[in-house]
C-alpha cells in the first residue's frame, strides 16, 4: 500500500489539471453529447454537453503508468513493471477503438461512426493479442473459478483462449451503455475497479493493485466534472476503456466464469439505474 496510494493521488490531480485543460476546447470544438429524442425530455438539456472526455481518463493513465514504470524500473523492481505495460496497452486499444467511433461521429459528423464490423475487427485483434499475452507470456494457466461448485475447473488451452475471448467481446457495452447520465458510468466504473483492487492487494497482485489505484485516481478526477451538472461525458473513448480495464484484471484472477457473470449483473443494474433515474427526473 506504499506505492498504491500516492500514484492514485497523482492520477487524481493528473485528470483534473487535464480536465480543466481539454473540456474547454472540446467545447470550442463543439464535440457535444447528442441527447435522442425518443428518451425522457429532461434529457434533451443535456444535449450539447462535451463528450469524448474519456481523453482524459487515456491521457491520465498514459502519463501515469508510464511514470511509475520507470520508477519501478529505477528500484529493481522490474518484474511487476514489465506486467504493468501489457495492461495498459489492451486498456489504451480499446479506448482508441471507442476514439475513433467518437472521432467520426461527434467530429466529421458521420452519424453512424465506425462500422460496427470494424469495431468488433479491432475489439478481436486486441482481445486476441491480450488473452495470448496472458496464457503464453505470463503464463497464468486455465484455471477458471465457477461460483456455483465454488471450484476451479482446468480448461483446455484451445478452448479457454476462444472463451475468454468472447467473454471479452460479449461484456463491452457493459460501461458505455450508462454514460449520458450526470455521474452514473464513472461512479459505477469507481465502484467495481476499486473492488477489484483491493482483491488484488488481498490476494497479492501488485500490478492489480498499482494499475487499478492508477485508474481509480483518474475516473475520480473525471467524476469532478461527470457530476450533476455534467460538464463533460465519456463517450466511447472512455466506456470501452473502463471496461477492458475491470476484464483485464478479473483474467488475472482466472475467473472469467465470475467475470461474465458479474458485468451481466452490472449491465442489469445500470439498466435499472438508468430507468430509476428517468422517474426521478420525470417526478421533480
Amino acid at each position: 500500500m506504499k506505492l498504491e496510494t500516492p500514484i492514485l493521488i497523482i492520477a487524481f490531480i493528473t485528470s483534473i489539471i487535464l480536465g480543466i485543460i481539454i473540456i474547454p476546447v472540446l467545447r470550442k470544438l463543439k464535440i457535444g453529447q447528442i441527447e435522442r429524442d425518443d428518451g425522457p425530455q429532461s434529457h434533451l438539456k443535456k444535449q450539447g454537453t462535451p463528450t469524448m472526455g474519456g481523453i482524459i481518463i487515456i491521457i491520465t493513465m498514459i502519463l501515469v503508468v508510464t511514470s511509475t514504470y520507470i520508477f519501478m524500473l529505477s528500484n529493481n523492481q522490474s518484474e511487476i513493471a514489465n506486467k504493468i505495460l501489457p495492461m495498459l496497452l489492451v486498456t489504451i486499444g480499446f479506448g482508441l477503438i471507442g476514439f475513433i467511433d467518437d472521432f467520426k461521429k461527434l467530429v466529421l459528423k458521420n452519424t453512424k461512426g465506425l462500422k460496427p464490423s470494424y469495431k468488433m475487427l479491432g475489439l478481436l485483434i486486441v482481445s486476441v493479442g491480450y488473452v495470448v499475452y496472458l496464457t503464453q507470456i505470463l503464463g497464468i494457466g486455465t484455471s477458471t473459478y465457477i461460483p456455483i461448485l465454488k471450484t476451479y475447473f482446468s480448461i483446455p488451452l484451445l478452448i479457454y483462449i476462444p472463451f475468454a475471448i468472447i467473454v471479452i467481446l460479449a461484456t463491452t457495452n457493459a460501461v458505455n451503455l450508462t454514460d449520458g447520465i450526470d455521474g452514473l458510468s464513472s461512479s459505477i466504473c469507481a465502484i467495481i475497479i476499486t473492488c477489484l483492487t483491493i482483491i488484488g492487494i488481498i490476494q497479492g497482485y501488485t500490478e492489480i493493485s498499482i494499475f487499478g489505484s492508477i485508474v481509480i485516481g483518474a475516473v475520480l478526477g473525471f467524476l469532478m466534472f461527470n457530476l450533476h451538472p455534467a460538464k463533460v461525458f465519456m463517450g466511447d473513448t472512455g466506456s470501452l476503456l473502463l471496461r477492458r480495464s475491470n476484464i483485464c484484471y478479473v483474467l488475472i484472477f482466472k475467473n472469467a466464469i465470475d467475470t461474465n457473470y458479474n458485468s451481466s449483473y452490472s449491465s442489469n443494474r445500470n439498466f435499472i439505474c438508468y430507468y430509476s433515474s428517468c422517474l426521478l427526473q420525470e417526478n421533480r
